[in-house]
């Protein structure tokens, strides 16, 4: 009961700034070198009686050459699903603290920080702790980290321990990176890692990758070799007869040629996870060379990052007819590896190589007058966890009323075919939004699936909601929902979250002074 007093108190309070805070930004002023932002969410779904409450509150200073902060974290409850709330289910804490110092000037310097950091080394082949509140991603180390440039040289240098299922922080890791970036047709850097288990009869997993960033013309290309030991496994399985127990290469190229730009993606990720001794956290996530739509049916059926067991590529072709028109298209295949892989080696396997995971996605706008513009789109895709193939057309029509009112019409259609039942059903989605800029928008969204479960029955089901969003002045936003949502993935770099069907109330609230 005192949560939903709690929103009620949150919902008064921002009442008041609407009708009294001015339109100019400069409503409040928070003092000099003081930084404040606060995202709360709550939902209650009211078939399964379940309430969630999740609030972050970030406060941080600078002042000189020192800067601090920290983040007030309160779930109560949290989701109930443990992969998210990862033992934090009715929680309130500073979660997240750090006190940096920078030292030197723009041409050699360094910076210490002791606390709770976020690092990325790369393309995160190696590292990428990071924190994405959308698939409920926080892998943040506390330890120290230190950050040293002389003119053209970056070394970075860290010690921490990450929090596992359970919020508890038992494994080391260590890690140091090397860059150079002094010409401009080349980068190159170096990076190490090594993770120590709180069982010292365990030995370590170390991960070494180099990367070279090469510029050539209207070419620009990315290279990352990286290598895996652990002694155990080459004990154990190897027989001290191989010192590597996994691999993983990423190859990325762009070119630019007129109208024409051209991406393409090459990747390998052979027993190559580096996750705690536990398996419950992952230190790197390499690229996924998964396409990201912002339409929710092609995002309805994802495949999910496997960096012990992948192997494929991802091409993309954009191309600018004039400034009325543009066309993309991409393809993309995600294989397993073959026998010889370490992975099958090490696991004692003996499988075929099959597909993953198949996209294909074109796309066509055109801009018929300053009034209207239309956007076509396409998707096919083949998903080796669910087993499915799906073809999802999408028609997407805005509608600028003037520089202030718009209107966003959104048709998407799904046929989705299982391989191993052969069932065939239809998902389509119908989107309108009304946008009043910059402060104002509503939508209406509604799903309809049907299945035919047998010859003479006819299955039907819809979901729909309506969402608004009110921007208050540059310092908060503010979003409601009610409602029924279908269930599905949220996916991002590869990183899903499952989000089960809701039918209820949803209300978020982001804030920044």
């Amino acid at each position: 009961m005192y949560r939903i007093i709690l929103l009620s108190s949150l919902l008064i309070i921002t009442s008041n700034i609407i009708l009294f805070s001015q339109s100019e930004d400069d409503w409040f002023i928070l003092p000099d070198g003081l930084g404040f932002q606060n995202h709360l969410e709550y939902s209650f779904n009211v078939e399964s009686k379940k309430e969630i409450f999740e609030n972050w509150t970030n406060l941080d200073y600078m002042k000189g050459v020192f800067s601090a902060g920290i983040r007030f974290e309160a779930f109560q409850p949290n989701d109930p699903d443990p992969s998210i709330n990862r033992g934090k289910i009715r929680y309130s804490d500073i979660a997240y603290k750090y006190i940096s110092v920078d030292l030197g000037d723009f041409d050699k310097g360094v910076r210490l920080t002791a606390g709770n950091f976020y690092t990325l080394f790369g393309r995160g082949m190696i590292l990428k702790s990071y924190e994405d509140r959308n698939i409920r991603i926080d892998n943040n180390l506390i330890g120290f980290k230190a950050e040293a440039h002389f003119y053209d040289f970056y070394l970075t240098a860290l010690s921490g321990s990450a929090a596992n299922s359970q919020n508890i922080r038992k494994d080391v890791l260590h890690a140091i990176d090397l860059s150079y970036r002094g010409l401009n047709f080349l980068k190159a850097g170096i990076t190490h890692a090594a993770n120590l288990p709180e069982d010292e009869s365990l030995s370590k997993t170390s991960l070494t990758s180099l990367r070279l960033e090469p510029s050539i013309w209207n070419l620009d290309f990315y290279f990352e070799l990286a290598i895996k030991q652990n002694n155990d496994i080459e004990k154990n399985v190897f027989e001290d007869k191989e010192s590597i127990v996994g691999k993983g290469f990423y190859g990325n190229a762009n070119m630019y040629l007129g109208p024409f730009a051209f991406t393409g993606e090459y990747k390998i990720y052979d027993n190559f996870a580096f996750t705690s001794n536990d398996g419950t956290i992952f230190y790197n996530t390499p690229p996924s060379l998964r396409k990201e739509y912002t339409y929710q049916l092609l995002n309805r059926h994802p495949s999910p990052l496997d960096q012990s067991n992948e192997q494929g590529y991802q091409i993309e072709i954009n191309y600018t007819l004039d400034e009325e028109t543009t066309f993309q298209t991409s393809y993309g295949l995600t294989q397993t590896l073959p026998a010889s892989s370490y992975f099958q080696r090490i696991n004692r396997f003996n499988l075929p190589i099959v597909t993953q995971f198949k996209e294909f996605f074109a796309q066509a706008y055109h801009s018929w007058n300053e009034n209207l513009n239309t956007t076509l789109s396409f998707g096919y895709n083949e998903e080796l966890s669910s087993n499915t193939k799906n073809i999802t057309p999408i028609l997407e029509n805005k509608f600028y009323f003037d520089d202030i009112n718009t209107i966003k019409l959104i048709i998407e259609h799904q046929h989705t075919t299982n391989r191993i039942t052969s069932e065939k059903y239809y998902s389509d989605v119908l989107s309108i939004e009304y946008l009043r800029s910059p402060s104002f928008n509503v939508g209406w969204v509604t799903e309809v699936q049907t299945k035919k479960p047998e010859t003479d029955r006819i299955v039907r089901k819809v979901w729909s909601f309506v969402q608004f969003g009110y921007k208050i002045s540059s310092h908060t936003d503010l979003s409601l929902l009610f409602g029924s949502r279908q269930a599905g993935n949220i996916c991002i770099g590869g990183v899903c979250r499952f989000e089960p069907e809701f039918r209820g109330i949803e209300f978020k609230m982001l804030t920044r002074l």
